[in-house]
């Protein structure tokens, strides 16, 4: 009786698990092509200077700036603002992210 319980709770627990694992999975973004970054740039650049504010970029990447706070934002900003002009260009935009830890 105790083996059987037990194994129910740990069945659940899989069941749980597994269904916590989709949800996460489902809940992730799926990176964009260059394609689509180009797209996603075209349609962001509200006063088409060829560039993108802060303001512009976030509706760009309306997934990532549903799930960042402000401040991780900004920070994910300037890391892609690579001249630090304070804006985005699209080759910044469409380029591959550089890995680093923080912009100086």
């Amino acid at each position: 009786m105790i083996f059987t319980q037990i194994a129910a709770i740990s069945a659940f627990a899989a069941v749980m698990a597994s269904s916590a694992l989709a949800q996460q999975h489902a809940a992730a973004p799926t990176p964009m092509t260059s394609e689509q970054r180009a797209a996603a740039f075209d349609k962001a650049d509200a006063n088409k200077d060829a560039k993108l504010d802060f303001a512009e970029w976030k509706t760009a990447l309306p997934a990532m700036a549903a799930q960042a706070s402000d401040e991780q934002l900004q920070d994910f900003f300037a890391r892609r603002d690579e001249d630090g002009n304070k804006s985005i260009s699209k080759a910044e935009f469409t380029a591959p992210m550089k890995m680093q830890q923080q912009h100086h």
